[in-house]
């Protein structure tokens, strides 16, 4: 069986699987043999080994021991934060807005409509629109 020749371009798309052990078959002979022949890719799989290598070993950077606490308060305060109207729930502020807007408009039309604020007598109201009453000193 002729294995197929490939461009640069091929084989670097299939180095990391090559370098891992993931390619078999045909495709991963040609790899081979692409890398036996050319120096710049023959760089590049090395360069994936080292890297490789580096990723495996198990060297974990060291957790400060307070760094649990300090998510922890940051995620707190980042909701007491996101808490809208004093703590209320986004649910008890919007009915506390649709609330203050109702009685803004209500009180809006009872001050147009004079139900509310300084009240006029039944016999001034009467004079305002020309009706005159007898007053009690003729009799």
């Amino acid at each position: 069986m002729s294995v197929k020749t490939m461009k640069c371009d091929e084989v670097r798309l299939l180095l990391v699987s090559f370098a891992d052990g993931a390619l078999a078959g045909a495709r991963a002979e040609a790899v081979r043999t692409h890398v036996a022949g050319c120096a710049g890719c023959r760089d590049e799989l090395a360069q994936l080994a080292a890297d490789a290598e580096v990723l495996r070993r198990d060297e974990k950077p060291e957790v400060p021991a307070y760094l649990g606490t300090r998510i922890t308060a940051g995620i707190r305060e980042r909701q007491v934060r996101a808490r809208p109207w004093f703590g209320l729930s986004r649910a008890m502020a919007r009915l506390a807005a649709v609330a203050l807007v109702a009685v803004g408009v209500w009180l809006g039309t009872a001050l147009a409509r004079g139900m509310v604020g300084p009240q006029q007598s039944p016999i001034d109201r009467l004079a305002q629109v020309g009706v005159e009453l007898p007053n009690g000193e003729d009799k």
